[in-house]
């Protein structure tokens, strides 16, 4: 915990060890953005219960994999309910999404068919060419 610092002085410790771990010299910190810097706590206590990745004993990551094998990491969640509310929501999504696709593939089928239907000469060209293909 950092009660009462701010991300200059973090900015500045870090700054300060910097040179340890390098063997080139760190330039000067901008004193605009130091200033900057100042006037935002270290720690923000909203974020800090949403950030559990260095506080919770167990996380369990939720995943999805599509039909076509592409990977969606739906989140990083605190409980096992709350990965698999996340997986249940995205597959709800996912299903509906699918069967939307399903439908409009099955319209523009119709559509090509009946154009082709319209086509006479083409269906004709067609026939032709499988006759000639038979033989």
């Amino acid at each position: 915990e950092m009660p009462g610092k701010t991300k200059a002085d973090i900015l500045k410790e870090i700054w300060a060890e910097l040179p340890k771990w390098t063997d080139k010299p760190v330039p000067a910190l901008d004193e605009e953005m130091l200033a900057e810097l100042a006037a935002e706590p270290a720690v923000i206590e909203e974020e800090k219960a949403a950030l559990n990745w260095g506080t919770a004993e167990v996380l369990y990551k939720s995943e999805a994999i599509d039909s076509f094998g592409q990977k969606y990491l739906l989140g990083v969640f605190e409980t096992k309910e709350e990965a698999r509310k996340a997986f249940e929501a995205w597959n709800k999504e996912y299903e509906t999404a699918r069967e939307d696709m399903k439908d409009e593939m099955q319209q523009w089928g119709k559509q090509a068919q009946a154009m082709m239907d319209a086509d006479v000469d083409a269906q004709e060209r067609i026939q032709k060419a499988l006759e000639e293909a038979r033989r």
